[in-house]
C-alpha cells in the first residue's frame, strides 16, 4: 500500500496527465529504448516536412503522446491548408466523382439519422411500456411492484 497512489492523487484527464507526462518525456523515453532508430525517424521528419531538428522532435514527441489526436489535428489542418471547410468537402473535392461521392455521403446520412430515430423510437416505447405496468423489471425475472408509482 505504500507504493500505490491514492485515487485522489491520480490525474483524471489527458490534461492532467501531460503536465506530468508530456512531449519531452516521451521523446527521452523513445531516444533511450533505440538511439538509431530514434535518430533515423527525427532525421526523415526532417527531410520530409522540412523541419529544424527541434521542430522535428517537438512534432514526433506530440505524435507519442497521442498518435490518434495528432493524426486527426494532422488532417483537420491539411484540409483547412487545402480550403476545405469539412471532411465532407474533402472527400467530394478529392473524388474522381464529386456527384457519386456527395450522393453517397447523403445515402450515408440519411440512412445513420434513421436507424438512430429507430433505436430511440424503440428504446423510448419499451420505457413507456415498462413504466405504465405495475410491474418490476429485473435480471431475474418480472415482479409486482412492492408499491405503486405515485406519478402514474
Amino acid at each position: 500500500s505504500a507504493f500505490v497512489p491514492i485515487a485522489s492523487q491520480l490525474p483524471r484527464s489527458p490534461t492532467q496527465m501531460s503536465m506530468i507526462f508530456g512531449p519531452k518525456q516521451a521523446l527521452a523515453i523513445e531516444k533511450r529504448k533505440d538511439p538509431k532508430k530514434f535518430d533515423a525517424t527525427i532525421n526523415g521528419l526532417m527531410k520530409k516536412n522540412k523541419l529544424t531538428r527541434d521542430a522535428a522532435e517537438k512534432r514526433y514527441g506530440e505524435f507519442l503522446i497521442d498518435p490518434d489526436g495528432f493524426a486527426l489535428r494532422a488532417g483537420q489542418a491539411a484540409q483547412k491548408a487545402a480550403g476545405y471547410k469539412n471532411w465532407e468537402d474533402a472527400a467530394i473535392g478529392r473524388s474522381k466523382n464529386p456527384e457519386e461521392t456527395r450522393d453517397r455521403i447523403d445515402k450515408f446520412k440519411k440512412e445513420s439519422q434513421l436507424k438512430a430515430l429507430a433505436v430511440i423510437t424503440v428504446f423510448s416505447a419499451v420505457l413507456l411500456f415498462a413504466s405504465s405496468n405495475k410491474k418490476t423489471y429485473t435480471l431475474t425475472g418480472i415482479k409486482d411492484s412492492p408499491t405503486t408509482n405515485p406519478y402514474l
